[in-house]
């Protein structure tokens, strides 16, 4: 059995800022049901050790139609359904590496929700290179005698 550094320790430890978008199915998108699907993943989040930092509902997200029909199950029919449109919510919260899987695995047993996606907010570091001075034409021509 192999033991985990404490460096990796750390790393899946550490919390990490994470985008998630989901597709609420069209069938749920009254206020109430947004409200309460939101809410759902606010609580697993929080129970996660996790922060939510936004909810945006609004333009350009809330209803939209889809780029191609999504079949999915609806709860009490025995086919599946097509669907053209969903209601988009994005989310920015904060969680630990470690516990991204329970999330991801949280968000797949709710129902109501079509399509998700999560993923990390990468820093971007600013990478300065020094500019090097233009050598003059004269200096690199080599004289012919």
């Amino acid at each position: 059995m192999s033991e985990t550094s404490p460096e990796e320790d750390f790393v899946r430890e550490r919390r990490r800022e994470y985008e998630l978008v989901v597709i609420i199915n069209p069938l749920f998108a009254n206020e109430e049901g947004i409200t309460a699907n939101i809410d759902r993943i606010r609580q697993t989040v929080e129970q996660l050790g996790g922060k939510i930092n936004t909810v945006s509902q609004s333009s350009p997200w809330g209803r939209r139609k889809l780029a191609y029909p999504i079949r999915e199950y609806v709860t009490g029919e025995a086919s599946r359904r097509k669907f053209t449109e969903g209601y988009y919510v994005f989310f920015t919260l904060e969680l630990s590496a470690a516990k991204v899987a329970e999330l991801d695995r949280a968000i797949r047993l709710n129902d109501n929700i079509l399509r998700h996606l999560l993923v990390l907010v990468e820093e971007k570091s600013v990478q300065v290179t020094p500019v090097e001075p233009a050598e003059s034409e004269t200096e690199e021509a080599p004289s012919e005698a």
